[in-house]
């Protein structure tokens, strides 16, 4: 199963969206998201984090805290486990590599308002305002199972 990591980029006041590049199919369309990535085979969960983020954004990572959630899919014929973190950076330029056209930043509300998220809005919400205090929503690791059962494929 492949690992796969999606990062919630906070900059201290607010979050990081950003816009795939539609020409390019392997990234998924035209939609707003965040930065997301594969874990290499020798590689931290950690470093693939740090490498993620500066490749996608050019940003620096000062911490990182585990939301403790994620999910499992299949795409492209594959199997993908993937965990969600929230990072905090400092107030670098963003530099865009080829996989996104655009950027902004937003507050929680904007972000939640304008992120491609299938899953529910409000709970997406409930997490990042609690990990922002450094404290966990879920009581438990949550992973959500979304393959071949019709919601993912």
């Amino acid at each position: 199963m492949n690992k796969k990591i999606l990062l919630f980029v906070f900059n201290g006041e607010k979050f990081l969206l950003l816009r795939n590049n539609s020409k390019d199919p392997t990234h998924g369309g035209d939609y707003w998201f965040t930065v997301t990535g594969s874990v290499e085979a020798d590689e931290s969960m950690d470093d693939a984090i740090r490498r993620e983020v500066k490749e996608e954004t050019n940003l620096n990572i000062s911490e990182i805290f585990n939301l403790k959630w994620g999910s499992v899919y299949s795409w492209g014929g594959e199997d993908h486990s993937e965990n969600n973190f929230l990072v905090f950076t400092g107030n670098n330029k963003v530099i865009l590599n080829e996989e996104h056209v655009d950027f902004e930043w937003l507050s929680l509300e904007d972000f939640i308002k304008k992120i491609n998220w299938d899953l529910n809005k409000e709970e997406l919400k409930k997490v990042l305002e609690k990990a922002l205090k450094k404290e966990l929503f879920f009581k438990k690791e949550k992973i959500d199972d979304f393959r071949k059962n019709g919601n993912y494929e």
